[in-house]
Order: C-alpha cells, then sequence, then structure tokens
C-alpha cells in the first residue's frame, strides 16, 4: 500500500477556529451601544463628551476617563448594573429573560439560565423591578419594540396579598 493510498482524501483538514473575542469584550461593547448610541460616552460627572478608553490588561475591563474633570467612570454608572458583582453578560442575558416576560418565578429562570445563585437572581430581578426607567433597559426596550415601561408607583408585576 502506498503513502498517497493511505491518506484518505476525503477527510479535509480540520478548520481553522476563528478567532473569537473573549465574551466579557464583547458585552462592554454592548453594553457602550445600548448606553451612548450615539457619539460615544459622556461623563456622568461633568457632561463631557471627550473621555479616553481605558482596557485593563488582567481583566479586561473597559472604564473611561474624562478629558475635561479627569474623573474615572464605566458604562455601568448611572444603571441597575452600578456596584454590582455579576458580569456584564449576565446582566445582559437577565435583562432580556425580564423584557420577554417578568412574571412570576423570574428569579429561578434566571437562575437556571445564567447559573448564579438564587439570592443573586432575585436581587437583580428586584433592582429591575425597582428602576423601570434604567436607560439601559429603556434602550433594550426600543430596540426590541416592547411597551414602555409602567407608571412610577404601578408595580410591574401583581402582588398578592395574604389573607389571615
Amino acid at each position: 500500500m502506498s503513502a498517497a493510498a493511505a491518506r484518505l482524501p476525503d477527510s479535509p483538514a480540520a478548520p481553522p477556529r476563528p478567532r473569537t473575542r473573549p465574551a466579557r469584550r464583547d458585552a462592554e461593547d454592548r453594553l457602550e451601544a445600548l448606553r451612548w448610541p450615539r457619539r460615544g460616552p459622556v461623563c456622568p460627572h461633568c457632561g463631557s463628551r471627550h473621555a479616553y478608553r481605558m482596557v485593563c490588561v488582567r481583566s479586561g475591563g473597559v472604564r473611561f476617563k474624562c478629558a475635561r474633570c479627569r474623573k474615572p467612570f464605566s458604562a455601568r454608572r448611572g444603571t441597575v448594573m452600578e456596584r454590582s458583582n455579576v458580569d456584564t453578560a449576565t446582566w445582559l442575558r437577565v435583562m432580556a429573560l425580564y423584557l420577554d416576560d417578568s412574571g412570576r418565578g423570574l428569579p429561578v429562570r434566571v437562575q437556571k439560565l445564567c447559573g448564579v445563585s438564587y439570592k443573586t437572581a432575585w436581587s437583580m430581578v428586584r433592582r429591575l423591578d425597582a428602576a423601570p426607567d434604567d436607560p439601559v433597559l429603556a434602550a433594550l426596550r426600543r430596540e426590541r419594540g416592547s411597551a414602555p415601561a409602567p407608571a412610577p408607583g404601578c408595580a410591574s408585576r401583581p402582588f398578592h396579598h395574604r389573607l389571615p
């Protein structure tokens, strides 16, 4: 048997793996596009549109530094994601679930689909319930063509009182 016959012509070489960006960077880019859709970041301290983008080499986290007031900020500032240890990709997934159906049992679905604890899922859903006018949530609503946020003071989910 010759070497040419031993090689199988039917099996093509494995296709090269496409270079993919890390999920964290994709989520940060998506958050920035939702937060500032037109002309880039706006400083929450002074309102300037001139900011430097800083990317952490080790973690891949993105922060901005205002060129005018020199204060750092991130795209999470002023949203329900501010001061949260949950990563941006998980928050965006939870927001999509919330917009699809914010009925009963949402924390359990978030726990199962996103891989977070029930306590974290409950806390995330409560934050979303408490902030119907969140800028990222509003941008996702506009993008999906969903109904507008409920009026302030109206519960987005029904509240059932216990009878004694």
